[in-house]
């Protein structure tokens, strides 16, 4: 097996490297000619699961099969079972990694003291790289009990009658070395471990405690697979034997719909990320005065859906300095290994948005600059920033007519389901693009697959003017077999609840209720003139393409099925682009798009109000909408948002583009179990 990929899950995993007979074993009492192991009870560690894992002393059979003895002398052991303990179950095949066995190990990646800085000298503005590139695994400390606990536990066994004068060094194999980091316990403090750096025959006799961390996630699997051999090489004079431990870096693992709300973030646009940067003290529970049009109403619902959720914690608010669209800033995400009893310690992530925005982006500052907040507002203890994007694409003209691809508010994430044999867990990956130019950096969409989990599934989204998934598909619980269902918008049912009032005889009433028509995009078309409208007429077809095209992927490379869809009518119509604009045929809502929601996780579903014409003294779009809805057990909690989202930009977005959630990873399963 090569460094080059992990062994399919039915490889049989190597056996250790074979010791010559030990000659370190110091003379006098033996046992049939072996060193005997010394069950010297190892000394408490101080933190986490790093400390759970090796204060177990455990004998016996795991379900993986019967222990095996361990290389004569001294060997290393990690926690190849995953069950967050390190014991003799461990030990067989621990020098290979499948699918279902191996050890893992975090990449390092949150700022548990805080000790990173938001600004240079005289409050200078750090460029994008220099933000990211701060974060525990980037100095060669560890940076308290938090970060204690982040380091994956390895411990070589004590062998009580090695001989004096044998020595050690534990280093990882050279294609991994850059990219992780080896801990030993030493003199109650852990201590970083150049690959010269030797362990004394003290050290060997009384065993020792290692700690490895990986310094970063697999970003492209030609420079870096994500796999590390802990290689422990032990000598006396010209004799030497050698031992190995395989780990492998856990994977990126993105947030899903179904996860709880814990808070719901909103933009505050009165501060700037520059000012947070420099160090301005602010609460994210203080709520900003609305300046925006809309935005006081908008924040007013948001509050009120939150309270009929039963989520009371005020909304988070996020510097942008002027930037609504929240969720195009970044991407939820978190990284786990095994913690005893079955538990999982995780790292939260925020991804950022590999958006190079046209005009503004330079090669210290190429990223959407609202995305910085991150930094000093969520990067913290627990928390890491991440981000990816292709330089090349500073000043470019894809940038220019088709950056919005990379925002995050095109990336969403399947809930976990299982369907014919393959069972995911933690869900699965899916985006917009066409897989040429309208379609996300290439840089951000090579590193989500090379996680290895969550397998992505790309729908082409290039019909949409802005290109994002969010403006006709999200994911709510349900009360069937996969325990959710994809909300999809549905133009066709849009237009033919219009036909249905124009024939009986309502025709003549406004498109759009309750806006005043300076505030539309025309002047308060009638209903028979909407179904007239040429750019209506086509704007449902494109989309009835286009939706039916996302749907069949979803049905060939998921298994959805109609009874895993729910319809939510929705009215698009075509852009009107100026000449030599290098796309064409492209639509936008043209009422809000009640698929542009957030699920609460817990039963209630944020929607923007639709405006649509009353029937039976109701908004018929809204009746439409809480009917498709209702069978699933979900709730729905209406946001005004027309002027604030809707209405605003060039094309407007709703309440999923103007929110970011923080949800709860209470109750995840572990993403290890995957059987794609």
């Amino acid at each position: 097996m090569t460094d080059d990929a992990a062994p399919p899950d039915d490889a049989a995993p190597p056996a250790p490297l074979a010791s010559p007979a030990p000659p370190f074993a110091a003379p006098g009492r033996r046992r049939e000619g072996r060193p005997r192991r010394g069950r010297r009870r190892p000394a408490p560690a101080r933190a986490g699961a790093w400390a759970a894992a090796l204060l177990v002393v455990a004998a016996g059979t795991s379900q993986a099969g019967p222990a095996q003895a361990a290389p004569p002398g001294p060997a290393l052991r990690a926690d190849t079972n995953r069950d967050g303990r390190l014991t003799p179950d461990d030990d067989p095949g621990k020098a290979g990694w499948t699918r279902s066995r191996g050890a893992l190990m975090l990449p390092n990646v949150d700022d548990d003291q805080r000790r990173c800085a938001t600004a240079g000298p005289g409050a200078t503005r750090l460029p994008d790289d220099r933000l990211a590139g701060c974060h525990d695994a980037a100095d060669t400390v560890v940076n308290g009990k938090a970060d204690l606990a982040d380091l994956a536990p390895v411990q070589i066994n004590a062998v009580p009658h090695v001989r004096a004068g044998t020595t050690a060094t534990v280093a990882a194999d050279p294609a991994a070395r850059y990219h992780v980091r080896i801990f030993a316990e030493r003199h109650g403090r852990m201590v970083a471990l150049s690959p010269g750096d030797r362990l004394t025959t003290r050290e060997l006799r009384h065993g020792a405690r290692l700690g490895v961390e990986a310094r970063d996630f697999v970003r492209d699997p030609k420079r870096w697979n994500g796999f590390a051999d802990i290689v422990l090489r032990t000598s006396r004079g010209h004799d030497t034997a050698e031992d190995r431990v395989r780990l492998k870096v856990a994977p990126l693992v993105s947030e899903h719909d179904l996860m709880p709300l814990r808070r719901v973030m909103t933009a505050d646009h009165t501060t700037a990320p520059a000012e947070v940067e420099r160090g301005k003290r602010y609460d994210p529970s203080a709520q900003p005065a609305p300046v925006r049009p809309g935005e006081a109403a908008f924040r007013r619902d948001l509050r009120r859906g939150l309270d009929r959720a039963g989520l009371r914690a005020p909304l988070y608010n996020y510097p942008t300095g002027g930037d609504v669209w929240m969720q195009d800033l970044f991407k939820m995400a978190y990284a786990s290994i095994p913690a005893p009893g079955g538990g999982e310690h995780r790292i939260r992530v925020v991804v950022r948005s590999a958006d190079v925005m046209p005009g503004t982006a330079t090669p210290a500052f190429p990223l959407r600059d609202a995305s910085r907040s991150a930094f000093p507002l969520l990067r913290g203890p627990g928390t890491g920033v991440l981000q990816q994007y292709d330089p090349r694409r500073v000043g470019s003209d894809d940038s220019r007519y088709y950056g919005s691809f990379s925002s995050t508010g095109n990336f969403g994430t399947l809930p976990p389901y299982s369907w014919r044999g393959h069972r995911y867990p933690v869900g699965r990956i899916v985006y917009g693009g066409t897989g040429g130019k309208e379609s996300p950096d290439p840089a951000f969409t090579r590193m989500l697959a090379a996680q290895g989990y969550q397998r992505p599934i790309a729908l082409d989204t290039g019909w949409l003017g802005v290109g994002h998934i969010d403006e006709f598909l999200s994911f709510v619980p349900a009360h069937n077999a996969r325990g959710w269902v994809a909300v999809v918008a549905d133009p066709v049912l849009g237009r033919k609840l219009l036909t249905d009032l124009a024939e009986q005889g309502q025709g003549s009433r406004p498109l759009v209720r309750g806006v005043a028509p300076k505030d539309t995009e025309d002047p308060g078309p009638t209903i028979s003139e909407a179904l007239r409208k040429p750019s209506l007429t086509h704007g449902t077809e494109i989309a009835r393409r286009g939706i039916d095209k996302a749907l069949r992927t979803l049905r060939e490379g998921a298994g959805l099925t109609e009874r895993d869809i729910v319809r939510v009518p929705a009215l698009f119509t075509r852009l009107d682009l100026p000449a030599g604009y290098p796309r064409h045929d492209v639509v936008a809502n043209y009422l809000p798009g009640a698929a542009n929601g957030v699920s609460t996780g817990t039963g209630v579903y944020l929607a923007p109000r639709q405006h649509a014409p009353e029937a039976g003294g109701t908004d018929d779009f809204e009746q439409a909408t809480q009917r498709a809805l209702r069978r699933t057990g979900t709730r729905i909690a209406w946001v005004e948002d027309w002027d604030y989202a809707h209405h605003f930009g060039t094309v407007g977005g709703e309440v999923h583009c103007a929110t970011n959630a923080l949800r709860s990873l209470d109750g995840t399963r572990p993403w290890w179990t995957e059987r794609d």
